[in-house]
C-alpha cells in the first residue's frame, strides 16, 4: 500500500487483481481533515474497471481519533437469550454501522445485584437470560474494537432488597416509598446512604467478572426532590446535587480495575444537564421527551450541553415512535431527517442496534425491526457521519445560524426555497457553522411537511431543484464543494460558483442542484 501526497488530500492506493477478470482498480480517498484537532474523518471510493469499463462503484468511510472520546458513536444490545448463543451477526451489523460503543441493555439479573449466582436467570421483567451469552457478546464487540456498555440503573432496587433495606430508599413528602411501575424501588444515592457504595460495588463487580468496558448510568427522570429517612432523620435529598459525587466515585473505584473505562450518565428529559456536565463522565447523554418535541429543540439541547460540558461529545436518545405506530414510509424519512438535524447540529444519535432494529421507547427490550434497505440507506448516512466528522463534531466550528442568517443578517443569504434557520415547518433548515478557514452549512429539507416535531412521520421531502446561496467571504476562497448521503455515494461534488463584489465586500454565489434530504456545503478559504 502506498500513499500519495496528502497535501492534495487524496491517497492512492495500489489493489492486487487478477488481470484475466479485470484491468483495473482505482481507488480515491478524500479528507477534509485539520492538523490541529484530535480526529481525522475518512471516505474511500473504489471504482471497478474491466477494460475501459467501470463496472461497479462502491463507498465507505472509516476515522482515525487519538481516543474513543473523541468521536462517541452509541448503539445497543438487549438480546441475551441462550438461544443467541454463538450468535455474532448482530455485533458485526454494529461494527458495520461506526459504531463504537454498545449499550447492553437490562442484561443484569437484578438492579441491586447485577451479576447473579448462576449464569442463567430470570430478570425482573421476567426474561431468561444467559450470563454466558452476555460474555459471548462482550468479547466480539472487543474483536470489533468497540466498547461494551454495562446498563445499571444509578437507584433502582428489587422490593426484596428494599423490604430489608428500607432506610435506604427515597421517600415522598407522604411518607410513601417512591417506586418505578411497582417494580423498581427508588433508593438514595447520597453519599452518606449505603446504596452510594453498594451500587458502586456492584458496577465493580460487573467489569470484574463479566469484562465489560465501562457503566451506562441509568436514570428515570423521577424523583428530582425526595426525602431521605436514613438514619432514622427525614431530610430532603435534591438529586442533581449528589449525582456528580456518584459519577466521580464510580469512576475511582472502576479505575482501579481496568485503566481505560467508559461512563455515560442519563439526563432524562434534558435534567440535570447543568451539574452533572462537569462530572467525570466521557460524553453528554440526553434522553429526550416532551416538552421538546420540536426540531428546534434538538438544536438547543446539544448547544447547551456543549456548552455546560465545555464541548463534552453529545449523545440523544431520541426514540423513533412513527417506528411502531406509522407508516414505515413515514417513520423511514422521520429517521433520515432526525439523524440529520442532530449531526449537523454537533450531537450524535442512538438509535440503531441488536439485528436491524430501531429504538421506539425506553425498553429497548420492545425494539423495532426494519428492513434490509432501509438499513442500507442507514449505513450511507453513516458513513456520510464519519466521512466529514471534521466538519460536524469540530468543537471550534461556531454555530452562526441565528446571528449571520435571515432578518437583518445578510452574511447568508437563500433562494430557491422558503428557509429557516430553527427547524421550522415546511422550509429548509439551514444550520451554519464556521470558523476562520472554514464555512459550513447543512441544508436539512422539511419543505411539505406541515409538522416540525421531529417525533411524528414525515413526508418525503419535496424535491428542490436548485438552491442558491450567498456568503460574504474576508479571505480568499481555495474550495467550494457540497456532498449529500442521498446521492453520489457521499463523495463531494464540486459546487458552480462565482466570486462577486457587493456593497458588503465580496460574495461566493453557489449553486447547490437537487437537494433531497440532506446537503452539506463547504467553503475552505486561504491562500491556495
Amino acid at each position: 500500500m502506498v500513499a500519495g501526497d496528502d497535501e492534495d488530500r487524496h491517497i492512492r492506493i495500489g489493489v492486487a487483481y487478477d488481470p484475466g477478470q479485470l484491468q483495473a482498480v482505482h481507488l480515491r480517498h478524500f479528507n477534509v481533515c485539520d492538523q490541529q484537532i484530535k480526529f481525522n474523518g475518512y471516505g474511500f471510493d473504489v471504482s471497478l474497471y474491466d477494460g475501459t469499463a467501470c463496472v461497479q462503484e462502491m463507498s465507505s468511510s472509516f476515522d482515525v481519533v487519538s481516543s474513543w472520546r473523541k468521536s462517541t458513536r452509541y448503539g445497543f444490545l438487549s438480546d441475551f437469550y441462550t438461544s443467541e448463543t454463538g450468535r455474532h451477526q448482530d455485533v458485526e451489523k454494529l461494527n458495520k454501522l461506526h459504531l463504537n460503543l454498545i449499550q447492553f441493555y437490562d442484561w443484569m439479573y437484578k438492579h441491586d445485584e447485577l451479576v447473579g449466582p448462576e449464569s442463567e436467570y430470570t430478570d425482573l421483567m421476567g426474561r431468561k437470560l444467559s450470563l454466558d451469552v452476555v460474555k459471548e457478546k462482550v468479547a466480539a464487540c472487543h474483536r470489533y474494537g468497540m466498547k461494551a456498555m454495562a446498563y445499571g440503573a444509578v437507584y433502582a432496587a428489587s422490593q426484596s432488597f428494599y423490604e430489608s433495606r428500607k432506610d435506604w430508599a427515597l421517600y415522598d413528602s407522604n411518607g410513601n416509598v417512591l417506586d418505578f411501575i411497582d417494580i423498581f424501588y427508588m433508593m438514595n444515592v447520597a453519599e452518606e446512604s449505603p446504596w452510594h457504595d453498594h451500587i458502586i460495588g456492584e458496577y465493580r463487580k460487573t467489569i470484574e467478572q463479566v469484562d465489560f468496558d465501562g457503566i451506562h448510568m441509568d436514570t428515570y427522570g423521577t424523583p428530582k426532590t425526595a426525602i431521605s429517612k436514613w438514619g432514622g432523620e427525614e431530610k430532603v435529598v435534591k438529586l442533581e446535587e449528589h449525582f456528580p459525587a456518584l459519577i466521580n466515585h464510580t469512576r475511582e473505584a472502576l479505575e482501579q480495575v481496568k485503566e481505560d473505562i467508559a461512563l455515560i450518565f442519563n439526563n432524562v428529559g434534558n435534567w440535570p444537564v447543568d451539574t452533572v456536565a462537569v462530572a467525570e463522565q466521557d460524553a453528554m447523554y440526553i434522553e429526550v421527551w416532551n416538552p421538546y418535541e420540536r426540531y428546534h429543540h434538538i438544536q438547543q439541547i446539544i448547544a447547551w450541553a456543549r456548552h455546560f460540558s465545555q464541548d463534552k461529545p453529545v449523545i440523544l436518545a431520541a426514540y423513533l415512535k412513527p417506528f411502531r405506530l406509522e407508516a414505515m414510509e413515514k417513520a423511514e424519512i422521520s429517521a433520515l431527517l432526525l439523524t440529520a438535524a442532530i449531526t449537523s447540529n454537533g450531537g450524535y444519535h442512538l438509535l440503531l442496534g441488536e439485528d436491524n432494529a430501531v429504538l421506539t421507547q425506553g425498553y429497548y427490550v420492545d425494539y423495532s425491526l426494519v428492513g434490509e434497505p432501509f438499513m442500507r440507506t442507514m449505513r450511507n448516512y453513516y458513513d456520510f457521519i464519519i466521512r466529514y466528522a471534521n466538519l460536524f463534531f469540530d468543537a471550534s466550528l461556531r454555530d452562526v445560524s441565528m446571528t449571520h442568517a435571515k432578518g437583518d443578517n445578510q452574511e447568508y443569504q437563500l433562494t430557491g426555497a422558503a428557509f429557516s434557520t430553527y427547524g421550522e415547518a415546511d422550509k429548509v433548515w439551514t444550520i451554519i457553522r464556521e470558523k476562520r478557514g472554514r464555512k459550513v452549512v447543512s441544508l436539512v429539507n422539511l419543505v411539505g411537511n406541515l409538522d416540525d416535531r421531529w417525533n411524528e412521520g414525515k413526508d418525503e421531502p419535496a424535491r428542490i431543484e436548485l438552491v442558491e446561496m450567498r456568503i460574504q467571504v474576508e479571505e480568499q476562497v481555495k474550495d467550494v464543494y457540497m456532498a449529500s448521503p442521498d446521492e453520489e455515494m457521499g463523495r463531494p461534488q464540486p459546487v458552480p460558483y462565482e466570486l462577486v463584489e457587493s456593497d458588503k465586500g465580496m460574495v461566493v454565489v453557489a449553486q447547490i442542484p437537487n437537494l433531497y434530504i440532506w446537503k452539506l456545503l463547504v467553503i475552505e478559504l486561504g491562500a491556495k
